[in-house]
């Protein structure tokens, strides 16, 4: 039985998106507000999906830069609707992103250095 590209494809992609940063976040925001994390996990799973697309879209638009911070500014929106966004979050969070925009920028090259 053969498996589709696109079917293989996408679930390369579910096994990117599932880390362990988005799944504490998701434990703490379903303890502090008494909700299943599994409703939550499969509700913002769904409503994700334009976002995805959306970010997609700038980093094939307008490159790493772009998407690195239109990531940010979902962050920064995340923590606003849970209400967990102050001073230490935020630096932490440009942190983060600084970390994330430097990594994308470099990985490739040290993999060209390593890999000829």
């Amino acid at each position: 039985m053969d498996i589709p590209p696109f079917m293989i494809s996408s679930l390369a992609f579910s096994l990117y998106i599932t880390c362990p940063r988005m799944t504490a976040m998701i434990a703490s925001q379903a303890k502090i507000a008494g909700m299943n994390p599994i409703i939550m996990i499969a509700l913002g799973s769904i409503i994700g999906i334009p976002f995805f697309a959306v970010l997609f879209y700038v980093l094939q638009s307008y490159g790493v830069g772009a998407a690195v911070l239109l990531a940010a500014a979902l962050d920064v929106g995340a923590a606003l609707l849970v209400g967990n966004l102050n001073l230490r979050a935020g630096i932490e969070l440009a942190i983060i992103t600084v970390f994330v925009y430097v990594g994308m920028r470099v990985a490739p090259l040290i993999a060209k250095l390593l890999v000829p």
